[in-house]
């Protein structure tokens, strides 16, 4: 029986979930509009001298656009602040809290991430690959032997070449260290301006959605090729990057002279990588079942929320990044810069973005539908 012959339950959260989220959105709340209220004093303990955001084109330079951009910070904190406490402990109407949080994480994902927000995810998912890598390889070893042992062999042969040979995986820990412990508020700012976009316009979609329609049924009928098309976008950079260990490196080849800058771009081509086989992982059996070589929790059914909150805040990331690269190559009237006009070909979140939220949906609509037979 197909999609369009059955009654999709509507994709929502358990009111339970809704709560967790408005908790931490009302503390993301609260950390944004403190930080906002110490930037506005003293413009030079802030990012926005040196964090250029895609809000940047409507403020001047200087100290007065940093209070500016600050003040319009404030004014989210102060919004969603207001609304997750009125939620939380009162009982206003969800369509008003859905409506706050929706243009809150709209307003801070297109004024005040964009491309940042993916460069620190990026280089955040980067250095936290090395560990979940050689903890994965571990358990793998443990637990199935036959094929763990070769992977943690090939995996140990890696790491000795990452640490002592020219690439020097330290170097790129090195750099990225020494430049967050420089400009802290400019390291850290993106990424909690990406939670606070994520898990607010989260939260707007849940609460004001009543039935996913023939949209919803669309995009359950056609999850498998929406998210296999969503995840083939990472292969343009990951491809790039691989290409740096060749004779023909492709886009900024040049900084393979540098092997810092050469370590730092296999990195992060290996967190888009990353990224792509999670994603993928939306329409594969282990994003609904944790695999049985999992400790103490191999075999169970993975939690939905757990999929679908970081899935929808990383397509809310791109989307806000792919918006800001498509206003910067038409930033230029009558002109179509070359160079940019390649970095969003390289890097196409804005179609990532958007294939990404439609693929979480599907995947969230897939999960209720085989709950509900379940049950049945």
């Amino acid at each position: 029986m197909t999609s369009q012959h059955i009654s999709i339950p509507t994709t929502r959260l358990s009111p339970t979930g809704i709560r967790r989220l408005l908790s931490a959105g009302t503390a993301l709340g609260v950390v944004v509009l403190a930080s906002a209220l110490v930037w506005l004093l003293a413009p030079s303990l802030g990012p926005y001298e040196t964090l250029l955001v895609p809000a940047h084109h409507l403020v001047e330079d200087g100290q007065t656009g940093s209070r500016v951009l600050a003040a319009a910070q404030a004014a989210l904190g102060v919004m969603t602040t207001t609304a997750g406490l009125l939620a939380l402990y009162g009982r206003p109407p969800a369509a008003l809290i859905g409506w706050i949080g929706l243009a809150a994480g709209v307003a801070m994902g297109l004024g005040f991430v964009g491309f940042n927000g993916l460069a620190a995810a990026g280089y955040t998912l980067a250095l936290a690959l090395p560990v979940t890598l050689i903890t994965t390889v571990v358990v793998l070893a443990v637990k199935r032997p036959g094929i763990g042992i070769p992977i943690a062999l090939a995996t140990i042969g890696g790491i000795t070449y990452a640490l002592f040979g020219p690439l020097s995986v330290v170097r790129f820990y090195g750099l990225v260290l020494e430049q967050a412990a420089v400009d802290v508020p400019k390291f850290t700012a993106p990424l909690v301006f990406i939670l606070f976009a994520g898990i607010w316009a989260l939260l707007g979609a849940q609460l004001l959605r009543r039935r996913d329609g023939a949209l919803g049924r669309f995009v359950l009928r056609y999850r498998v090729p929406i998210t296999i098309a969503s995840s083939v976008c990472a292969l343009p950079y990951v491809i790039a990057r691989i290409s740096w260990l060749t004779p023909w490196p492709l886009f900024g080849g040049d900084a393979t002279e540098s092997p810092e800058a050469l370590a730092t771009g296999l990195m992060l081509g290996a967190a888009m990588l990353t990224g792509a086989i999670l994603n993928i992982g939306l329409v594969l059996p282990w994003g609904e079942t944790f695999p049985r070589w999992f400790p103490r929790i191999g075999g169970r059914s993975v939690p939905e929320a757990l999929a679908v909150v970081p899935a929808a805040i990383v397509a809310a990331l791109f989307t806000a990044a792919g918006f800001e690269s498509i206003l910067a190559l038409f930033a230029d009237v009558g002109g179509m810069p070359v160079d940019q006009l390649l970095l969003i070909l390289v890097l196409p979140f804005w179609l990532w973005g958007p294939l990404l939220g439609a693929a979480t949906w599907g995947y969230a609509q897939h999960r209720v539908l085989t709950a509900a037979s379940g049950a049945s």
